[in-house]
Protein backbone atom coordinates (compact mmCIF):
# COMPACT_ATOMS: atom_id res chain seq x y z
CA UNK A 1 0.00 0.00 0.00
CA UNK A 2 1.39 3.28 -1.06
CA UNK A 3 1.61 6.46 1.44
CA UNK A 4 1.33 9.82 0.43
CA UNK A 5 2.63 12.72 2.98
CA UNK A 6 1.06 16.04 2.72
CA UNK A 7 1.52 19.61 4.84
CA UNK A 8 -1.19 20.07 7.10
CA UNK A 9 -2.34 23.72 6.04
CA UNK A 10 -2.99 25.03 9.94
CA UNK A 11 0.64 23.72 11.25
CA UNK A 12 2.20 22.50 8.34
CA UNK A 13 3.01 19.11 10.11
CA UNK A 14 3.38 16.19 7.67
CA UNK A 15 0.62 14.30 7.50
CA UNK A 16 0.18 10.91 5.68
CA UNK A 17 -2.90 9.14 4.23
CA UNK A 18 -3.52 5.96 1.60
CA UNK A 19 -4.39 6.27 -2.08
CA UNK A 20 -8.20 6.77 -2.22
CA UNK A 21 -8.64 8.20 1.32
CA UNK A 22 -10.74 11.36 1.33
CA UNK A 23 -10.55 12.33 5.00
CA UNK A 24 -8.25 12.26 7.12
CA UNK A 25 -7.01 13.98 10.41
CA UNK A 26 -3.53 15.61 11.31
CA UNK A 27 -2.12 13.89 14.38
CA UNK A 28 -0.28 17.46 15.34
CA UNK A 29 -3.18 19.88 15.24
CA UNK A 30 -6.04 17.20 15.23
CA UNK A 31 -7.84 19.34 12.44
CA UNK A 32 -10.40 17.22 9.77
CA UNK A 33 -8.52 17.65 5.83
CA UNK A 34 -10.82 16.94 3.48
CA UNK A 35 -8.56 15.39 0.32
CA UNK A 36 -9.25 15.53 -3.20
CA UNK A 37 -8.44 13.44 -6.01
CA UNK A 38 -5.68 14.05 -7.79
CA UNK A 39 -5.83 14.76 -11.83
CA UNK A 40 -4.41 10.90 -12.09
CA UNK A 41 -6.46 9.48 -9.91
CA UNK A 42 -9.38 10.58 -11.52
CA UNK A 43 -8.05 9.56 -14.89
CA UNK A 44 -7.28 6.33 -13.70
CA UNK A 45 -10.87 5.73 -12.03
CA UNK A 46 -12.01 7.12 -15.80
CA UNK A 47 -9.81 4.42 -17.31
CA UNK A 48 -11.03 1.05 -14.53
CA UNK A 49 -14.54 2.11 -15.70
CA UNK A 50 -13.91 2.35 -19.71
CA UNK A 51 -11.79 -1.28 -18.93
CA UNK A 52 -15.01 -2.53 -16.92
CA UNK A 53 -17.02 -1.26 -20.17
CA UNK A 54 -14.86 -2.43 -22.74
CA UNK A 55 -14.45 -6.07 -21.19
CA UNK A 56 -18.87 -5.82 -20.82
CA UNK A 57 -19.14 -4.87 -24.64
CA UNK A 58 -16.28 -7.60 -25.45
CA UNK A 59 -18.46 -10.46 -23.46
CA UNK A 60 -21.70 -9.21 -25.26
CA UNK A 61 -20.43 -9.79 -28.43
CA UNK A 62 -19.00 -13.38 -27.40
CA UNK A 63 -22.07 -14.57 -26.57
CA UNK A 64 -23.93 -13.12 -29.47
CA UNK A 65 -21.26 -15.07 -31.52
CA UNK A 66 -21.38 -18.23 -29.21
CA UNK A 67 -25.57 -17.97 -30.39
CA UNK A 68 -24.82 -17.51 -33.84
CA UNK A 69 -22.24 -20.65 -33.99
CA UNK A 70 -25.21 -22.85 -32.61
CA UNK A 71 -27.14 -21.82 -34.89
CA UNK A 72 -25.14 -22.70 -37.66
CA UNK A 73 -24.42 -26.49 -36.21
CA UNK A 74 -27.61 -26.87 -35.87
CA UNK A 75 -28.37 -25.88 -39.92
CA UNK A 76 -25.28 -28.34 -40.65
CA UNK A 77 -27.08 -30.98 -37.87
CA UNK A 78 -30.43 -30.89 -39.53
CA UNK A 79 -28.32 -31.01 -43.42
CA UNK A 80 -26.90 -34.39 -41.94
CA UNK A 81 -30.58 -35.61 -40.63
CA UNK A 82 -32.14 -34.98 -43.44
CA UNK A 83 -30.00 -36.28 -45.86
CA UNK A 84 -29.31 -39.72 -43.64
CA UNK A 85 -33.39 -39.95 -43.32
CA UNK A 86 -34.14 -38.92 -47.34
CA UNK A 87 -31.94 -41.36 -48.62
CA UNK A 88 -32.57 -44.14 -46.66
CA UNK A 89 -36.57 -43.66 -47.13
CA UNK A 90 -35.13 -43.50 -50.91
CA UNK A 91 -33.54 -46.78 -50.23
CA UNK A 92 -36.13 -48.88 -48.43
CA UNK A 93 -38.90 -47.45 -50.23
CA UNK A 94 -38.27 -48.36 -53.87
CA UNK A 95 -41.26 -50.04 -54.74
CA UNK A 96 -43.31 -48.19 -52.51
CA UNK A 97 -43.87 -44.30 -54.27
CA UNK A 98 -44.93 -42.84 -51.36
CA UNK A 99 -42.08 -43.46 -49.47
CA UNK A 100 -39.65 -42.60 -52.73
CA UNK A 101 -41.23 -39.46 -53.40
CA UNK A 102 -41.14 -38.67 -49.93
CA UNK A 103 -37.39 -39.15 -49.65
CA UNK A 104 -36.92 -37.22 -52.87
CA UNK A 105 -38.59 -33.97 -51.13
CA UNK A 106 -36.80 -34.03 -48.78
CA UNK A 107 -33.34 -34.51 -50.94
CA UNK A 108 -34.86 -31.69 -52.92
CA UNK A 109 -35.52 -29.16 -50.42
CA UNK A 110 -32.01 -29.89 -49.08
CA UNK A 111 -30.62 -29.01 -51.79
CA UNK A 112 -32.66 -26.12 -52.36
CA UNK A 113 -31.49 -25.23 -48.62
CA UNK A 114 -27.91 -25.11 -50.02
CA UNK A 115 -28.85 -22.25 -51.47
CA UNK A 116 -31.15 -20.20 -49.16
CA UNK A 117 -30.29 -20.85 -45.64
CA UNK A 118 -26.14 -19.92 -46.01
CA UNK A 119 -27.14 -16.10 -46.92
CA UNK A 120 -29.67 -15.39 -44.48
CA UNK A 121 -27.09 -17.23 -41.90
CA UNK A 122 -24.45 -15.25 -43.09
CA UNK A 123 -26.78 -11.76 -42.76
CA UNK A 124 -27.19 -13.01 -39.22
CA UNK A 125 -23.36 -12.41 -37.62
CA UNK A 126 -22.85 -10.25 -34.90
CA UNK A 127 -21.80 -6.70 -36.19
CA UNK A 128 -18.53 -6.36 -34.03
CA UNK A 129 -18.10 -3.55 -31.85
CA UNK A 130 -14.98 -0.93 -32.51
CA UNK A 131 -13.47 -2.36 -28.86
CA UNK A 132 -13.48 -5.86 -30.03
CA UNK A 133 -10.03 -6.50 -31.15
CA UNK A 134 -9.75 -7.00 -35.41
CA UNK A 135 -8.46 -10.81 -35.26
CA UNK A 136 -11.94 -11.63 -32.84
CA UNK A 137 -14.27 -10.11 -35.46
CA UNK A 138 -16.32 -12.34 -37.17
CA UNK A 139 -16.54 -11.94 -40.96
CA UNK A 140 -20.08 -11.96 -42.96
CA UNK A 141 -20.70 -11.60 -46.37
CA UNK A 142 -20.51 -13.87 -49.56
CA UNK A 143 -17.66 -15.68 -48.82
CA UNK A 144 -19.58 -16.68 -45.19
CA UNK A 145 -22.44 -17.77 -47.36
CA UNK A 146 -20.39 -20.12 -49.39
CA UNK A 147 -18.47 -21.26 -46.59
CA UNK A 148 -21.55 -22.32 -44.55
CA UNK A 149 -23.12 -23.98 -47.78
CA UNK A 150 -19.85 -25.98 -48.19
CA UNK A 151 -20.13 -27.29 -44.99
CA UNK A 152 -23.45 -27.85 -45.25
CA UNK A 153 -23.22 -29.94 -48.08
CA UNK A 154 -19.98 -31.77 -46.75
CA UNK A 155 -22.68 -33.34 -44.13
CA UNK A 156 -25.32 -33.82 -46.44
CA UNK A 157 -22.74 -35.62 -48.25
CA UNK A 158 -21.62 -37.84 -45.15
CA UNK A 159 -25.49 -38.23 -43.65
CA UNK A 160 -25.53 -40.05 -47.38
CA UNK A 161 -22.14 -42.09 -47.10
CA UNK A 162 -23.64 -43.18 -43.90
CA UNK A 163 -26.81 -44.30 -45.66
CA UNK A 164 -24.19 -46.10 -47.90
CA UNK A 165 -22.06 -47.63 -45.60
CA UNK A 166 -25.59 -49.09 -43.51
CA UNK A 167 -27.34 -49.98 -46.32
CA UNK A 168 -24.34 -50.69 -49.31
Amino acid sequence: MQITVIKCPNCSGDITYAPGQQVTRCPYCDSMLNIKPGPDAVALERTKNEFKNIAHIRDDYGKRVRRWKISTYIYYGLELLLSFISLMLADRCKNHSDGYNLGKMILLMIFISFFAVPPILSKMVPTPPKEVAETLRLRSGLLVAVKIAITAFLFALAGGLIVAFIYG
